[in-house]
């Protein structure tokens, strides 16, 4: 499912999501252009024909009708400013466009774009670090007349930045966004965020708790949360805790994180001492033999890395974790601990990677068994491809069998889930994926066919399932109800070849939630799983035949709650 380009009805609109760079045609420097008195009625956004877009596959998945391009004309160092253009086209004659353009700390307006208005406000979400300027404004955008737009941007502090342009339609069904990342220096800047081998930890705050605790913890691998006994004294013992900051300004844990413990030699390669897992407190603890070569203590530091032996967060350039590295502490006494504190990442523009880690988490707590499929003896790695500047999403590759995430998509962790859905029937199918017809593009409450609308209403599923909710929710802070949805609800479709019909119908046969017309209430972890893992199902009708042959409800209250959910299996 690709989230970059959307189009929604009844659908809350708080802000837009996170689209891809693009470069077209435009205007005169320095000037938007500005709209004759005379103009024909705005067309209706479910009137067009959205832009095609395609994966790194070739797949083409969700479609807009509206399409941002921006470029800045340089990366200004600190003290210096640069034109930024923006172009905003549409597939129909003529569209009513809401634009919001977002710029974090570390930038700031110097001119804003003619017709736009300009506010600061203080923001909790990590990569603005700490603040945000916005420029908001109305215009028109067509095929043949693009709303083009020129403001100028000065860098006011170093660090990584994203400037960011939201297009929306004026009813709410479209929109698109652009985006141009950069690293902000006191005497040079450049486009894009460059990968790191290694970075800082930083101390994080006191009362960090989980981001979702409707499930158990699963340890994720061998000594997860270390070894608690008591070190002799030819040894010594490292604890910690690791977490981030998520997109809300919250602080949590995360759990089955790896950790290494090293000794920093200076006469050598460091040492790798011990090796483990963060436990549900995102806490560990490892000992390990405390003899130096030199005849002394240990000198340590601790790594944490975005993986684990069931999955991994990766950069989507170097295919490698994030690791983090705590400063090294001094020679450890034998016996004694060395304690490196609660950290999380130092740079606020990699928490997002590490939410993105802890959505599959929570992913990975709710499924039963020892891996993505239970039947597996060989359990296969889940792979998430993501970066801070990453415009390579929003899709699971049925080629390369990994997530590729957008940078701002783990603020919506049902999104996260969602494509590591797609990776879990793909491992559990033994990558015999259903064929999903009329797919590209596809919307949650419109038809696709049977087998779009299986495959993606599963994948949201097993997200709403994980999380313990039945919403939706994008990036931008979007959200869309897929609970309560039945007959006649507007701007939705009917039948098992919509997928937000198929995946009501899946929450409602496991949710204890109960509206007239579904009183089922099973755990969605026991049956409902249980016929996924035991049979490739090309659709929901033939998942729903699996169900029976299984010998699980198919009843007339099951029956019932699919029909609430416009999906009538009933004769």
């Amino acid at each position: 499912m690709r989230f970059r380009h959307i189009r929604l009805r009844e659908v809350g609109l708080r802000a837009a999501a996170l689209g891809a760079v693009g470069a077209l045609a435009f205007a005169t420097p320095g000037l938007a252009h500005s709209e004759p008195s005379e103009r024909p009625a705005a067309t209706s956004s479910a009137e067009c024909t959205p832009f095609r877009t395609a994966t790194a596959d070739g797949t083409e998945e969700w479609g807009s009708c509206l399409k941002v391009a921006l470029r800045l004309s340089e990366a200004p160092a600190v003290g210096r400013s640069a034109r930024l253009d923006i172009e905003i086209t549409g597939t129909a004659a003529r569209s009513d466009v809401r634009l919001d353009v977002e710029l974090p700390a570390g930038l700031e307006w110097q001119r804003a774009p003619r017709g736009l208005t300009s506010t600061t406000a203080a923001s909790e979400v990590p990569a603005h670090r700490g603040q945000l300027h916005r420029a908001e404004g109305r215009g028109h955008a067509g095929k043949e007349a693009p709303w083009r737009l020129s403001g100028t941007v000065k860098a006011v502090a170093s660090g990584t930045a994203e400037i960011r342009a939201v297009a929306t339609s004026a009813d709410g069904l479209d929109t698109d966004s652009g985006s141009v990342f950069l690293t902000v220096g006191a005497q040079r800047s450049g486009f894009g965020i460059a990968a790191r081998d290694v970075h800082a930890t930083a101390p994080a705050p006191a009362g960090a708790s989980r981001a979702h605790t409707s499930s158990a913890h699963r340890p994720a691998g061998p000594n997860s949360g270390g070894t608690s006994a008591k070190s002799a004294a030819s040894e010594a013992c490292a604890t910690g805790g690791w977490g981030y900051t998520d997109h809300l300004g919250a602080d949590r844990v995360s759990a089955n994180t790896q950790v290494r413990v090293y000794d920093a030699d200076t006469k050598g390669p460091h040492e790798l001492l011990a090796s483990g897992l963060t436990g549900a407190d995102g806490r560990f603890r490892l000992c390990f033999d405390n003899t130096d070569e030199t005849g002394g203590g240990q000198e340590v530091y601790v790594r944490f890395g975005t993986e684990n032996p069931n999955w991994m967060v990766r950069h989507t350039r170097t295919k490698r974790a994030f690791t983090f590295d705590t400063p090294v502490a001094g020679e450890v006494a034998g016996g004694g601990t060395v304690d490196v504190g609660a950290v999380r990442p130092a740079d606020a523009a990699l928490m997002r990677g590490v939410e993105a880690f802890d959505a599959a988490n929570t992913g990975w707590n709710w499924k039963p068994g020892n891996c993505w499929d239970a039947k597996d003896s060989t359990c296969r790695r889940a792979l998430i491809n993501w970066a801070p500047d990453s415009t390579d999403g929003t899709y699971y590759s049925l080629q390369s069998n990994d997530v590729h995430l957008a940078a701002a998509d783990p603020d919506a962790n049902i999104l996260v889930l969602h494509e590591l859905g797609h990776g879990v029937m793909d491992d559990v199918y033994e990558d015999d994926f259903p064929s999903a017809p009329n797919c590209s593009p596809h919307y949650i409450q419109r038809q696709s066919s049977e087998g779009c609308a299986w495959t993606e209403g599963m994948a949201t599923w097993f997200g709403a399932a994980a999380l313990n909710d039945p919403t939706f929710a994008w990036p931008d802070g979007r959200t869309l109800d897929l609970e309560d949805p039945t007959w006649g609800s507007t701007g939705w479709e009917n039948g098992d070849t919509v997928e937000g019909r198929v995946l009501g119908a899946m929450i409602d046969l496991g949710d204890s939630t109960n509206e007239p017309g579904d009183t089922c209430s099973e755990n969605p972890a026991g049956p409902m799983w249980s016929t996924f893992l035991g049979h490739v199902s090309d659709t929901f009708r033939q998942y729903w035949a699996h169900r029976a042959q299984d010998g699980h409800d198919v009843g007339p209250a099951a029956l019932d709650c699919l029909y609430r959910n416009t999906v009538d299996y009933r004769s």
